[in-house]
């Protein structure tokens, strides 16, 4: 049976790591609302970190909404997305989203996320 927990092998857990992945930005994937930047690391296992600023969803209640269906969102799929440092950033209307719409979009993020790492992968096994 697979294991679906978000740990905190799971998690860019201080500003050191989150600083990482903002100075080394390898891929990007992004929707109206949401902005994923993500790079390569050495652990068998994603990590994910989540900004959601008060200045683009203005109430608390919502912020949080948003951060608990992009960590469901990222558990349920975090099998397929193996070594990588991910950031979710929301961008201003996130938060006029409902739940549907936040785990549609997020799912449909992770998955151009693994074809943009596939491609890559692929290009450099030709070269």
């Amino acid at each position: 049976m697979s294991d679906y927990s978000f740990n905190k092998q799971l998690r860019l857990l201080n500003a050191s790591h989150y600083q990482v992945v903002f100075n080394n930005v390898h891929w990007k994937v992004s929707t109206k609302e949401f902005l994923l930047l993500c790079r390569p690391n050495e652990l068998a296992q994603p990590r994910l970190g989540i900004v959601v600023a008060k200045k683009h969803v203005r109430l608390a209640v919502q912020r949080n909404r948003i951060k608990r269906l992009i960590r469901d969102s990222f558990r349920l799929n975090q099998h397929q997305l193996t070594g990588i440092d991910i950031i979710v950033l929301a961008r201003k209307d996130a938060g006029l989203l409902n739940n549907t719409e936040v785990l549609n979009q997020t799912t449909g993020l992770w998955r151009r996320l693994l074809k943009r790492c596939q491609n890559d992968q692929q290009k450099s096994l030709a070269q």
